[in-house]
């Protein structure tokens, strides 16, 4: 693979610059950056240094939409649902006979079900970024709900979004990439950077 950077990609990137965030730790140009590294160890410590904000990515993405710039961009939002918790018709019909008052066992599973749900379902969103004129080099940036959880985060830096691209994955196409996705009920995405991220 061709480890050297689209020219026009560079150049546009480098006139392209969304509202900077209010942030000490981070610009739009920390997102920007992410297209132009081709090493891997400077693209794992870029990662941990800086913070994308929201806006960054949201104005990156109107960016590819209008043209602006020779980035093409695709969107992925997909919902698992474990199978375990799906209600039944019997789980409402205890449901609906419990009436007022206490539960009885069956009608607590179903509230128990409905509160697994949420703590176990995923939301995933993913945005992959390619060149117009070089689909070898690709960038997916992707995250469910409890990724950007500020609360109770599984992460020790908290909120964040994780990255694979073409540097991390050399081996890998975008048309790869894609087909994992769409294929997979919930998609194995292994390898991938960790970023800060705030909305």
């Amino acid at each position: 693979m061709d480890r050297r950077r689209n020219d026009l990609v560079r150049i546009d990137l480098a006139t392209y610059r969304p509202s900077m965030a209010d942030n000490d730790h981070s610009t739009s140009g920390s997102l920007l950056t992410i297209f132009d590294i081709v090493d891997k160890a400077v693209l794992d410590q870029h990662c941990r240094s800086v913070v994308i904000h929201q806006s960054d990515l949201a104005n990156l993405i109107l960016a590819c939409m209008t043209e602006a710039i020779p980035i093409r961009h695709f969107r992925f939002h997909k919902h698992h649902h474990p199978e375990h918790l799906a209600l039944t018709d019997s789980d409402f019909e205890a449901f609906t006979d419990n009436g007022v008052g206490p539960f009885s066992k069956k009608a607590q599973k179903l509230a128990n079900k409905v509160d697994q749900t949420f703590e176990q379902r995923r939301l995933l969103n993913g945005h992959l970024f390619t060149s117009v004129k070089n689909l070898d080099e690709w960038h997916l940036f992707y995250f469910d709900q409890r990724d950007t959880d500020p609360h109770d985060n599984h992460w020790k830096h908290g909120e964040h979004i994780h990255l694979m691209n073409w540097v991390t994955h050399p081996r890998l196409s975008a048309p790869d990439i894609v087909h994992k996705i769409e294929a997979e009920d919930r998609p194995k995405l292994n390898g991938k950077l960790h970023i800060r991220y705030h909305r």
